[in-house]
């Protein structure tokens, strides 16, 4: 089926770039772009979370993806580039508006689900391995909400489902590195990782938003 030909190398790419960007993270030729100094990881906890929640994030997908193939999320019509482009920016526009309302007024204030994010927490200083380093409520909420994104704007068509899955896969990669990308071209995504690293040193350290810097600084909790 042709969404699995699209959905399957998606997730196989973001494992590989976890491990390619970790294996760059702890290189020592990399030394001059990291955004803190290099510590040791206990890899073996590391996958006992990761592992797991890597599987459980693929299975939704793609149970939820074939169940809404032809149907509330996906269609395998042609598109226009207009359209493509509408459905890949109002997918994405309202998943970093909808997460931002999560991220910090569920995880972050909410005394039930702050217990839960916590866990992400505990790394104080992430690399690309840890992106998926959370409790399995906040990994199923987390694709639960991109999902209803997608029913929200949807269906979309068959390459905007590919564009936006994997920019939400890869950019919670990249984001986590752990690394200042130094290229013009990746000026925007290294400022990400930047405000994502500051993040992660408190639970109120503001900079909430994932994909762009755009709800922070709208409810002004950019720093």
């Amino acid at each position: 089926m042709s969404l699995l030909i699209v959905l399957i190398p998606i997730l196989v790419a973001s494992g590989a770039l976890e491990l390619a960007l970790y294996q760059l993270y702890t290189s020592r030729r990399s030394d001059r772009y990291k955004l803190y100094p290099l510590r040791p990881k206990q890899l073996g906890r590391i996958a006992r979370v990761v592992i797991p929640n890597s599987l459980l994030s693929g299975a939704i997908l793609i149970g939820v993806s074939l169940w809404g193939l032809d149907g509330p999320l996906i269609h395998e019509q042609g598109t226009s580039a207009g359209a493509l482009l509408y459905d890949v920016l109002a997918t994405l526009g309202l998943y970093d508006l909808l997460y931002y309302c999560l991220h910090r007024f569920l995880f972050h204030e909410w005394r039930l689900l702050r217990s839960v994010h916590v866990v992400h927490h505990t790394v104080k200083y992430p690399s690309a391995i840890e992106s998926l380093f959370v409790h399995p409520i906040e990994n199923v909420l987390g694709v639960s909400l991109l999902l209803a994104c997608l029913a929200i704007v949807g269906p979309v068509s068959l390459p905007a489902y590919a564009i936006i899955l994997a920019s939400y896969s890869w950019l919670n990669i990249v984001i986590h590195s752990g690394l200042a990308l130094r290229s013009p071209l990746l000026r925007p995504v290294a400022f990400m990782i930047r405000k994502h690293a500051r993040h992660h040193s408190s639970m109120r350290s503001g900079n909430y938003a994932s994909i762009t810097p755009l709800p922070d600084l709208l409810f002004r909790t950019f720093e």
